[in-house]
């Protein structure tokens, strides 16, 4: 029995719920004796239940399955920048709690196993569940994760470098965890939550302190070789442009990241100064001059980056999210005008603004964490 086999009946039953087995065989192609194998495994594992609902054709009504929506949970962890948020989901994919606290400066791993450990005990609590009903752990990492999902390689935010995060968690919380990171998620999650086609190929670009990108394709996510796979923040888009931390000149992630914007504002700005992204958005709504110059500036840049990627990978749908998310609105209409100018004709695409926003990189590490458990049933 093939691990690619349980998954697929899983989410067969996730988009369909109550369905026969037969119904399962027709359209995932695979043999009934397959089906029986793979609907057996996830009865065990209480993923699926049994109802007697079906039309009878003379007899007893047939057995329909649907996914138990009671008994299993997968938690999604984001480790941010300054925050760490954390998300409860059932198996069909809906949020039944959240909580957030935020991220101290200079945090060893273990200190951040204990906080994501404390804060999974809190969602237990709050939602009257057991620690016996999570299934498994996804967390949302900002760098670079080793091609099992385990090992955290490089992470320039968080100044680590080839952590066993997974295997440390694992010891805390007594349950599988597997990392992956935050832009991966990002696309991951929009993709669920917008439910697009098993045929969608979704590019996601995620802009905070500095710039990441996803790729789902065929409801999988994109790794390359070793799991680091799509650094477009760290791709030319301007020669003549700032010093990027990488070394280079023009790089997305030099034009385009939050701490830059910022910069830019606190630099050309004679009288006022700003700290985030909320009070840009608050000064371009007030039809400040530079704070107007500088978004409308953000957007080109995003829109250059956007249609670079889509004329090199021909997605279906390009989405943008992460920290910029408060102004993505300001922006969006001269994201895809200006993309569109530059994109080619064969290669354009929907390209939308994410709408889990802050929790998406946790909504995404959830539903990540129950795939890859569910993997392992064979």
């Amino acid at each position: 029995m093939e691990p690619d086999n349980v998954l697929e009946v899983f989410k067969t039953v996730q988009k369909k719920s109550l369905i026969s087995r037969t119904e399962i065989a027709k359209i995932t192609k695979l043999s009934p004796s397959t089906v029986g194998r793979c609907t057996q495994r996830l009865l065990e594992k209480n993923f699926f239940v049994e109802k007697r609902v079906g039309k009878s054709s003379g007899g007893r009504p047939p057995i329909l399955l649907d996914i138990n929506r009671e008994n299993g949970f997968s938690v999604g962890i984001e480790v941010g920048e300054s925050h760490i948020d954390a998300v409860l989901l059932n198996l069909v994919n809906e949020m039944k709690d959240s909580n957030s606290k935020r991220l101290s400066n200079h945090l060893s791993p273990n200190a951040l196993a204990d906080d994501i450990k404390n804060m999974i005990d809190e969602l237990v609590n709050k939602a009257h569940i057991s620690q016996e009903d999570i299934i498994s752990v996804g967390v949302g990492l900002p760098g670079i994760v080793s091609a099992d999902q385990k090992r955290l390689l490089l992470s320039p935010n968080l100044k680590w470098k080839d952590v066993d995060m997974a295997r440390l968690l694992e010891g805390k919380l007594n349950k599988p965890v597997f990392l992956d990171n935050g832009a991966n998620l990002m696309t991951f999650a929009e993709y669920h939550y917008n439910k697009l086609s098993s045929n969608a190929m979704v590019l996601g670009i995620i802009v905070g302190r500095g710039i990441g990108t996803g790729l789902v394709v065929k409801e999988s996510i994109f790794r390359g070789v070793n799991g680091a796979a799509l650094e477009a923040g760290h791709s030319v888009i301007k020669t003549d442009g700032p010093l990027c931390s990488c070394g280079r000149r023009g790089c997305a992630e030099a034009l385009a990241s939050l701490p830059r914007l910022i910069e830019s504002y606190n630099k050309q700005s004679k009288s006022k100064k700003i700290d985030n992204v909320r009070e840009l958005n608050e000064l371009f709504l007030k039809k400040d001059k530079l704070a107007v110059e500088l978004i409308n500036e953000e957007a080109f840049y995003l829109s250059v980056l956007s249609a670079n990627l889509a004329n090199i990978f021909n997605p279906s749908h390009i989405i943008i999210g992460g920290e910029i998310s408060p102004i993505l609105p300001l922006m969006i209409k001269t994201i895809k005008t200006s993309f569109l100018d530059q994109v080619l004709t064969t290669n354009r695409c929907e390209l939308l603004t994410s709408q889990l926003n802050e929790k998406s990189i946790a909504y995404g590490a959830a539903i990540m964490a129950i795939e890859k458990e569910i993997e392992g049933y064979i």
